[in-house]
Formats: structure tokens, C-alpha cells, sequence
């Protein structure tokens, strides 16, 4: 709810401060008094454009600063608290807007500097205005949607659930392109990598192989050379033939020192020709079999060469050694998986797509179901209010119409149809209401959604002009009833309106030091009675318009009253 307004250095208002209060709130006064100028600054301190012609005196700023009290729970309050602009507890939030000639434009809410932006988005939650001429929040088409589903309770949670499956389901779509998209190069990195893993896996590489593999065509490479210098040791150490092998000599030393063994010098010279005969005998062996062993194949040395190029190429390839080309190995055969298993999660995921997109559509079948039966209820509400509004043949028509593309909110879009006359084809509002129709039509319309339209704080800038008669009168018991929902605050001309208000302001110019100045006064008792009296008859009232006045307040409080 607004409970302050303060205005300074804004056009004609040098310093204005205006407290409202709860229910039915009424500005009135001479045409020009300033009304518009205060419904402006509501304006403006709910995100509307400023422009800097409107500062009173260029050497300091215009100031419009507002009061509002927040009820306990509300979903405002939590979206307050989250950003940081309202302390947990605390049910004030100050708004306040400063501009001038050349300095910058500054926003605050609670203190803090916030965009314009923020400004405009928290100020729709909190002020609905509607001024002569201009658009508003509840006949904007974007609003139609959330309008009628609050005619039924269950709505909102099957919108919730509707755009849950919604988004999960455009999530699973988007990921399904990005997919597709990259799927060509996916293909070929896949292809690419079976290559590599056929190609190294072929080889069956083993560590060390290469210095084996290098060991083995050296010995290859010179096998001849290698054969007749083993037979040359196996000959000359153990098992010559026509020489006398060196087997043979330390033998015959061994023997003779055997023979004087006596002698602790020839018995330590046994024990080291016996260690001389066995190292001869090892190596007579070992040189003999290796001889036989070594053998010549003239294939094997190509084998060698052939396998010894493809470990080389695969290093050159794939890494600097075996071990670094079998590590390539396990990573490509990681990233095989991972490709695979992309595969296979794509194939999931569009599965998970058509199951998604079945259940949003049965969702959001049950969703127009329920939201053709809710037009209905709106339809007939609205109705009811233009026909107390003196406009029976009025009707507004509700549309509910399949959408092009599935969105967030459902398949459905909402238009509002207006026909002013029995037999007219309903066409846009918008376009075909005239003024004084309009205002009965927005009021019937707010009438009707009091019970669930959210914004506390309802601002009409004189929406009764081109009404009249027996319909300014239920015009004003609407007003009044509406203000038993909703803070109101209004701007009239109208003595029946302003006869219902629960809090009454005048405006008026006042002249000090040659110039003017709009100055707002709360009226009570007799003043507020000379004010209605001025409203119905001008300044030149008479004892008579005033007692009529008395009889207009007090028949409006026995009407408030009951």
C-alpha cells in the first residue's frame, strides 16, 4: 500500500508531501490545480520516463520519493529480501527518484542505487495506473494470459508443472541439435580414432621391444663375424682340435700342482687353476652353443628391419617411445567410449524428448481445458460489473486460441474482444471501446479480478470523465467496493466519486513572491463538505448545492457502512 508520497521541485510543486491511506483515496481541484502532476510523479517513481524540462528550478534536482508498506508474506517481499533491498522483517520500502538538468538520472530503493529497469519491474508489482490516454498494466494483451488463470485456483500449479516439462523438454531439444550439429565431426573424430586403435593395436607393441629389436639386427647384421669368433673361443679355451686348448694346458698344470700339494704354495695354486679350469669350461661351453645357436637365416634379419621400421613409425605418430605410443593407445580407446557413449546417451535423450514433448501436450490440453472454463467465469463477472456500470449490452468477449509454437505457458493465447452495441462483431478493445466506455470496462474488469489481482495499490486518473448520470453513480459504489480490496487512489472531477473516499486531498495553486505553486490540503468535516458542494455547482455555490453536499457524504457512508 502507498502511504506517502513526497514530491519537490517538480514543475508547479515546490514541496508537496501527501499521505494516503488505506481504501478509497480522492484528489480533486480547480482544472490545472497540479492533479496530473501528482498522478505523473507516481509515474515517474514507478519507472515511467522523465524529461528534464520538468525540473521546477534548474540549480538543484526534482525529488519524488514514495512510501509503501508491504503485507506480510508476498512474494514481492521474498524477491525484495533476495536482492538485498529489504531487511528480513521489515515492511517499508521507500522509492525514491532523482533527476535534474544536467545531472544524472538516480533510482533507490531502500537506500541502495538500482537501475531503472529494477525500478519499472518492482513498480508494475506495486501500482497499477491508469491514465487518460495512455495504456495500462490490464489491458496489456501480454497480461490477458495471467489474468484469466487466476480465475482458477488450480491453474497456477498445473502452469507451474506445464512450464517445468516445457523447459525440461526444450533443454532435451537443444541438447538433441547441438548433437546433431556436431555429429559430422563427432563421425569423423570416430573414424579417426578406430584407425589409430587398429592401427597401434595391430602392432602389439611390447615395452622395450625396440632396444631388443636394434640388439637383434646388429647381431644379425654380423652373424658371421660373431660364429667363427665363438668357435675361435670354443676352440682355443675347451675343445681344440689340432691345437692344444688352453683346457688341456691348465689341466696338465693342475695336475702337477696336485703332485705337490704338500707345499701350502702349491696347495693354494690348486684351488685358484681348479676356479681357472671351470671359468675355461664355462666359457668353452657357453661360446660353443652360442656358435650353434646364432645360425644364418637370411629372412630373419629382413623380419627384423620390417618390424623394427613399423616400432619407428608408430613413434613417429603416435609418441617418442612405446611406452608414450601405448599411452596415445589407452587415450584414444578412452575417447572411443566416451564418443560411444555419447552415441548412446543421444539416443536416450531422444527418447526423453518424445516423452517430454507427449506429457507437455497432454498438460497443456488439460490447461485450455481448464483456462475455456475459466473465460467463461471471467466473461460472466465482467458482465455483471458493466451492467451495474449502466452497460448491459456491452460484452466482453474472452478468447482462448491455439498459439502458434508451444511456449513456457501453454499452447494458449488470450484476447480480449470488445462490442459496445447488440449485433456489432467484437473487434480488439483497444481499438474500438470510446473513453467513457473504456474507464466502465476497466473498472468492471478490475471489479472482477479484486479477488485475485495482485497489485495492492489501483491509481485512476479521472476515469470517470465521459460518464455520467446513473452511471457516474454506480460507477462511484464500484469504485468504493473496489477499495475494500485494493488501496484506490483517484483523481476526479466527480462530486458522486469523491463523496465515497475514505481519505479526501484538495489541490490548489497558491501565489507567493510572484510565483505559483500547486499546494495539496487534506479536507475534513466542513471543508470537505464546501469541496463537494464546489464540485457539483463551482464557486458559486449555494446553501442548498451545499446541503446537498451533506446529503451525497452522508448517503456515501451509509452505503460504505453497509
Amino acid at each position: 500500500m502507498l502511504r506517502e508520497l513526497y514530491v519537490d521541485n517538480l514543475v508547479l510543486i515546490d514541496q508537496m508531501r501527501i499521505e494516503f491511506g488505506p481504501g478509497l483515496n480522492v484528489l480533486s481541484g480547480e482544472t490545472g490545480a497540479g492533479k496530473s502532476l501528482v498522478m505523473d510523479a507516481l509515474g515517474f517513481l514507478t519507472g515511467a520516463r522523465v524529461s528534464s524540462e520538468l525540473v521546477r528550478d534548474p540549480s538543484r534536482r526534482a525529488v519524488i520519493e514514495g512510501v509503501f508498506t508491504l503485507p506480510p508474506e508476498s512474494p514481492l517481499r521474498e524477491y525484495l529480501e533476495e536482492q538485498g533491498l529489504l531487511e528480513q522483517g521489515d515492511d517499508v520500502l521507500v522509492l525514491r527518484r532523482e533527476f535534474g538538468e544536467t545531472a544524472r538520472n538516480v533510482v533507490r530503493i531502500n537506500g541502495r542505487a538500482v537501475s531503472l529497469g529494477q525500478l519499472k519491474t518492482l513498480g508494475e508489482q506495486l501500482v497499477d495506473i491508469h491514465l487518460q490516454h495512455d495504456s495500462q498494466l490490464l489491458l496489456h494483451p501480454r497480461m490477458y494470459l495471467s489474468f484469466l488463470d487466476s480465475f482458477d485456483a488450480s491453474i497456477p500449479a498445473l502452469t507451474r508443472e506445464v512450464a517445468a516439462v516445457f523447459e525440461a523438454w526444450q533443454s532435451a531439444r537443444e541438447e538433441l541439435e547441438r548433437r546433431r550439429r556436431e555429429e559430422r565431426e563427432r563421425a569423423r573424430e570416430v573414424e579417426y580414432l578406430e584407425f589409430q586403435v587398429q592401427e597401434i593395436e595391430a602392432a602389439q607393441l611390447v615395452p622395450g621391444e625396440e632396444e631388443a629389436l636394434r640388439a637383434r639386427r646388429e647381431r644379425l647384421r654380423n652373424a658371421e663375424d660373431l660364429r667363427l669368433a665363438a668357435e675361435t673361443v670354443t676352440r682355443l679355451t675347451y675343445a681344440g682340435e689340432g691345437d692344444v686348448a688352453a683346457y688341456d694346458l691348465v689341466a696338465a698344470a693342475l695336475e702337477a700342482a696336485r703332485r705337490q700339494s704338500r707345499d701350502p704354495f702349491f696347495s693354494e695354486m690348486v684351488g685358484l687353476l681348479e676356479g681357472c679350469l671351470f671359468a675355461l669350461e664355462d666359457c668353452g661351453i657357453r661360446a660353443g652353443q652360442f656358435a650353434r645357436e646364432l645360425g644364418i637365416d637370411p629372412t630373419e634379419l629382413q623380419e627384423v628391419e620390417e618390424r623394427l621400421e613399423t616400432v619407428i613409425r608408430l613413434q613417429r605418430k603416435y609418441g617418442e617411445g612405446i611406452e608414450q605410443v601405448l599411452g596415445y593407445l589407452r587415450q584414444a580407446q578412452q575417447r572411443l567410449e566416451e564418443l560411444r557413449a555419447d552415441e548412446e546417451r543421444a539416443t536416450a535423450l531422444e527418447a526423453d524428448a518424445r516423452v517430454l514433448a507427449e506429457r507437455y501436450r497432454e498438460l497443456a490440453r488439460e490447461l485450455s481445458a481448464r483456462r475455456q472454463q475459466a473465460r467463461l467465469l471471467l466473461e460472466d463477472q465482467v458482465h455483471a460489473g458493466l451492467v451495474q456500470l449502466g452497460m448491459p449490452d456491452v460484452r466482453l468477449q474472452v478468447l482462448v486460441t491455439p498459439r502458434e509454437a508451444p511456449a513456457r505457458d501453454g499452447m494458449d493465447q488470450v484476447t480480449f474482444l470488445f462490442a459496445a452495441n447488440p449485433g456489432e462483431e467484437p473487434r480488439p478493445l483497444a481499438r474500438v471501446a470510446s473513453g467513457g466506455e473504456l474507464s466502465r470496462l476497466i473498472l468492471a474488469m478490475k471489479k472482477a479480478l479484486a479477488r485475485v489481482y495482485r497489485v495492492p495499490t489501483l491509481i485512476f486518473d479521472e476515469i470517470d470523465v465521459g460518464v455520467g448520470g446513473s452511471a457516474l453513480n454506480a460507477m462511484a459504489r464500484v469504485l468504493a467496493e473496489l477499495s475494500t480490496t485494493h488501496q484506490v487512489v483517484l483523481v476526479t472531477h466527480s462530486p458522486q466519486v469523491a463523496s465515497y473516499a475514505d481519505t479526501h486531498y484538495l489541490l490548489e495553486k497558491r501565489s507567493a513572491g510572484g510565483r505559483v505553486t500547486t499546494a495539496a490540503r487534506r479536507l475534513e468535516g466542513q471543508e470537505r463538505e464546501r469541496e463537494i458542494a464546489r464540485m457539483m455547482a463551482g464557486e458559486a455555490y449555494s446553501p442548498v448545492t451545499l446541503e446537498h453536499a451533506r446529503e451525497m457524504l452522508a448517503r456515501a457512508r451509509q452505503e460504505r457502512n453497509r
